[in-house]
């Protein structure tokens, strides 16, 4: 694996620095994580695509350990975007759960700097129109929000997995400032998006959607979540023009089918390098 020289001060000595692995004359591929979660635990399965690619990792505002002050969410997501993106040029952002939001306002604010896009799982709700299951799930998404002062951590990741529909839900070993930052993060389904914004962007863009077939799969976070996210990516691709991919029985911790999700971030830079217009555009 070839590691790419730092720019000074971008090995996680500020909040939102990025780690760049991999060849600087590849295409730059930026790796944001979900709630919950830092960048170094989301994608050591990607780790190896650092060989094909410049690959970026880092940690969202308010879960780096050297940020404890921020609060995370999609303002503070795109304003750091912006500033990587500003710094590094044109940039290929994969984006999971919560950090769909913030990577699409990005591209929108500056579309020249952002050359595709793959959200994985994207809970944007708000682009769904008629649809009483994602409707009622935002609406218990935004009532949590408004409650996450009165809980801590914990608690708070615990009634997120009960609004998902989990009848059992899970344990999960969080570190304190990830859950903190998790209780404080404005959910993705309050970002100003719409169907119409997405297909202004003009941005290739692949959605990818983890199956839930199985019974080591929560019965009601299938229902639930997993139904409100399909039909989330149906309305995403119906308006980027863009590409559903399912990953079967991957749940929503999609990269983790290491295999099956790097062929996945393989195939679309492909698809990306033979039908985009490159005369004007930095690969990497």
């Amino acid at each position: 694996m070839r590691h790419a020289d730092p720019e000074p001060g971008s090995l996680a000595d500020d909040p939102g620095a990025v780690l760049w692995l991999g060849s600087p004359d590849q295409p730059r591929v930026l790796l944001l994580h979900d709630i919950a979660m830092t960048g170094s635990t989301s994608w050591l399965g990607q780790l190896q695509l650092a060989d094909d690619m410049c690959l970026g990792i880092v940690d969202r505002p308010g879960y780096a350990i050297t940020d404890p002050a921020s609060t995370a969410g999609w303002t503070s997501d795109a304003r750091m975007l912006l500033e990587v993106l500003g710094r590094n040029g044109p940039t290929h952002l994969v984006a999971a759960g919560c950090s769909a939001a913030g990577a699409l306002l990005a591209a929108q604010l500056a579309p020249a700097l952002v050359s595709s896009i793959v959200l994985v799982e994207p809970p944007l709700f708000q682009l769904v129109e008629g649809s009483s299951l994602v409707e009622d799930l935002a609406g218990k998404f935004v009532e949590l929000h408004d409650q996450s002062c009165l809980l801590d951590g914990p608690e708070f990741l615990r009634a997120y997995q009960t609004t998902l529909g989990y009848l059992e839900p899970p344990r999960l070993e969080v570190p304190e400032r990830c859950a903190e930052a998790a209780r404080k993060e404005t959910p993705a389904c309050l970002a100003p998006l719409d169907a119409a914004a997405v297909t202004a962007l003009s941005t290739m863009m692949t959605v990818v959607i983890g199956g839930r077939e199985g019974p080591e799969h929560d019965a009601g976070e299938r229902t639930v979540f997993g139904g409100a996210l399909w039909r989330t990516a149906e309305v995403l691709v119906e308006a980027a023009d863009g590409w559903l991919v399912p990953v079967e029985s991957a749940g929503h911790a999609v990269q983790r089918r290491t295999g099956l999700f790097n062929g996945v971030l393989r195939r679309h830079l492909d698809m990306w390098w033979r039908t985009v217009d490159h005369s004007h555009a930095a690969a990497g």
